[in-house]
């Protein structure tokens, strides 16, 4: 009976175990369920600002119990949780995971900061959020305003702040660098004061107290360190401070007694740093303040401002008189004077030369005149690094029959031929090493000269019994005495030639014998020396041609000749046509003929232009005209001559760097191109402009 009920048990039981052995495989072999995320890989500790965080940053996708699902392909995304820099996170921030891990490369925190966390979050799984870490500021690398500059009134304090930065904009607190402020757009060409070189502080560089003194809109600062660079500030605008004063912006010219002052005198209303007040409508009063002559001043000598301007358009003075000053006045107003100015007829010339930024005239009695840039002397005035904009006598009392103009010195010859010069000397250009430059000064050697050239650096003279002497700097053998050592003293020029001039270009010399063969010697880059070769020559050689020549003048960078039967040749540089030949090219390094087969009976070469007057008394020039020294009208440059505008008729003509001079045959004398004219004021004209 307990046998058979064993064996019945087992076979009973049999079922069950079955039974639960297929239930304990079904259950081992169900999927998991992705229930929740998990950082499987943590942020380091700390990482510095802009570089990427790793090892890389990596998220698990788990089942409840905390295992990988391995067969996961959730998408994962992450973000910044704890942002105390307010950053911004970079790099591979959604991510689909493998095997149930989700890699996040290339991750990148830009500002610095400590308990910076990340937030790992997918669809439908519950997010988890990292371990606390720092990002650290890195090297220093680039400049950064961190105050900008506001808008503010001329002449008061402006504020600024520069911080030494990482490569992500963060200060490097570390830093004690010296960073330095200026104005990088300038829309007034203002001047920016006030302590502008400041050594950072805890990586801050604090301005504090600039003052820009025009007002303007649209100006930018720009911050700069060795080494590092430079940041530019958002623009900002200055304005204009309260009305404070008057100044002449127009001033009085040279003009004859009687004679309505032309152009017109102006005078604005401005604030302490010189900026007109637009809205400032005051009467403003004129008056003669020096008055040695005790002349009347006539016109309309009050006037109300309009936009800040009073313009006083019918002004005279009955008496001739100099260094006469006019003064203007208003109410509440701080009264301005105006530069000293001359009341006489106005000049007239025998002849005028046009050097680089001055020029000078001879009157018919003699005496001489200067005006433009007195910076080296040049004027022959005591009033050294002025600008004179109508004639001022040459101090000394000398009379001369010809005068020459160089880039800083001036040049002449009295009726007996003793030569003087005055003006820059640092090179010998004067001729007298003794000289100082501040008025004539007599050429040494006790030679008589019948022509003299002042040109770029050195001076070339002809005796009356035609031996050629140069003088002054020789770095490329313009003086012609086969060497390059400068001579502070004339020196004849080698080979024996017998000339009729030479004329002083900027490097080099170029000279016409009695029997009108030309010689060119000195730099010769460009073939300005005409003998067919770049190459340097430091004695007289003869000009490529067979052509019978009366003159031959030596400008910048080309020469030009004029023949015994009036034909104009040129040779040298034609970057402007100033060889007056399309045909040329870039450069000839032989003499070619002028076009528009025009008859002159002068001709002058200037640096990069040239002039002529034919038979008719008619004046053409063609080459650069940036600066309107053509006298066309136009600043179009001419590879070919084009007549001056203004119908005059000129007996003579001087082409200078940027401008050119003419006597009329009624020996009027007129100027045209670049500034400072003689005119009484200092505007550009591409038109003739009347000497005063």
């Amino acid at each position: 009976m307990r046998l058979l009920s064993s064996s019945f048990t087992r076979v009973l039981l049999l079922p069950v175990v079955v039974i639960a052995g297929l239930i304990a495989c079904h259950e081992a072999t169900a999927p998991a369920v992705p229930a929740k995320l998990a950082f499987i890989v943590q942020p380091p500790a700390s990482t510095t600002a802009g570089t990427q965080i790793l090892p890389a940053v990596t998220v698990a996708v788990q089942d409840a119990n905390g295992n990988t699902v391995t067969s996961a392909t959730n998408e994962v995304s992450i973000s910044l949780a704890n942002n105390p820099g307010n950053a911004t996170l970079s790099g591979v921030t959604r991510a689909t995971a493998i095997n149930g891990v989700a890699t996040f490369v290339n991750l990148v925190v830009n500002r610095t900061g400590a308990g910076y966390t990340l937030f790992a979050s997918a669809e439908n799984l519950t997010g988890v959020t990292s371990s606390p870490f720092e990002i650290k500021t890195g090297a220093a690398a680039r400049l950064g305003f961190t105050v900008q500059p506001a808008d503010a009134t001329a002449s008061a304090p402006i504020s600024v702040a520069v911080a030494v930065q990482d490569a992500s904009g963060n200060t490097v607190t570390t830093s004690a660098m010296a960073v330095n402020i200026s104005i990088s757009t300038n829309p007034t060409n203002a001047t920016l004061n006030g302590v502008t070189t400041v050594v950072a502080v805890n990586g801050i560089a604090t301005f504090s107290g600039l003052i820009i003194n025009r007002a303007g809109t649209g100006y930018v600062l720009t911050a700069a360190a060795q080494g590092f660079g430079s940041a530019a500030s958002q623009s900002f605008n200055i304005l204009p401070g309260p009305a404070a004063k008057l100044a002449f912006t127009n001033q009085p010219s040279v003009v004859a007694p009687g004679v309505t002052m032309n152009p017109a005198v102006v005078v604005e209303v401005q604030d302490v740093g010189g900026n007109r007040i637009p809205s400032a409508t005051p009467f403003i009063t004129l008056s003669i303040g020096t008055n040695p002559s005790g002349a009347t001043l006539s016109g309309n000598t009050t006037v109300r401002a309009a936009n800040g301007i009073a313009t006083f358009d019918n002004l005279s003075i009955d008496k001739p008189g100099a260094d006469i000053i006019l003064v203007a006045s208003a109410a509440d107003l701080a009264g301005g004077t105006s530069a000293p100015f001359t009341i006489r007829e106005l000049l007239k010339f025998t002849a005028i030369t046009a050097g680089y930024f001055h020029s000078c005239g001879i009157s018919p009695g003699g005496s001489t005149f200067c005006w433009g840039s007195n910076s080296s002397g040049q004027l022959g005035s005591v009033e050294s690094n002025t600008i004179a904009i109508s004639a001022k006598a040459v101090s000394g009392g000398l009379g001369f029959a010809t005068i020459t103009g160089g880039r800083d010195h001036t040049c002449g010859l009295t009726p007996t031929g003793v030569a003087y010069c005055w003006g820059a000397n640092d090179l010998g250009a004067i001729g007298n090493p003794g000289a100082t430059g501040v008025g004539p000064s007599a050429v040494a050697g006790d030679l008589t000269f019948g022509w003299i050239s002042a040109g770029y650096d050195h001076t070339c003279g002809v005796t009356t019994t035609g031996a050629g002497y140069c003088w002054g700097s020789n770095s490329f053998g313009e003086l012609g005495i086969n060497s390059s050592d400068r001579k502070a003293v004339p020196t004849a020029v080698a080979g024996g030639l017998s000339f009729t001039s030479i004329n002083a270009g900027r490097d080099f010399s170029c000279g016409v014998t009695t029997a009108g063969v030309a010689y060119c010697w000195g730099s010769n880059d460009g073939g300005w020396l005409g003998d067919g070769t770049t190459a340097r020559r430091t004695i007289p050689t003869k000009v490529s041609s067979s052509l019978v020549f009366s003159s031959v003048a030596a400008g910048g960078f080309h020469s030009c000749g004029l023949t015994i039967a009036g034909a104009a040749y040129c040779w040298g540089s034609n970057g402007y046509g100033q060889l007056g030949n399309p045909a040329s090219g870039g450069q000839s390094n032989v003499p070619v003929a002028v076009s528009g087969d025009l008859v002159f009976v002068t001709l002058s070469v200037g640096n990069r232009h040239n002039c002529g007057i034919t038979a008719d008394g008619r004046a053409w020039c063609w080459g650069d005209n940036v600066d309107g020294n053509l006298g066309d009208g136009t600043f179009t440059t001419r590879s070919t001559p084009v007549g001056v505008s203004g119908g005059l008729t000129f007996v003579s003509i001087s082409a200078g760097r940027f401008h050119t001079c003419a006597v009329t045959t009624n020996n009027e004398g007129y100027c045209w191109g670049q500034s400072t004219l003689g005119g009484g004021t200092s505007a550009t004209s591409n038109v003739p402009v009347r000497v005063q």
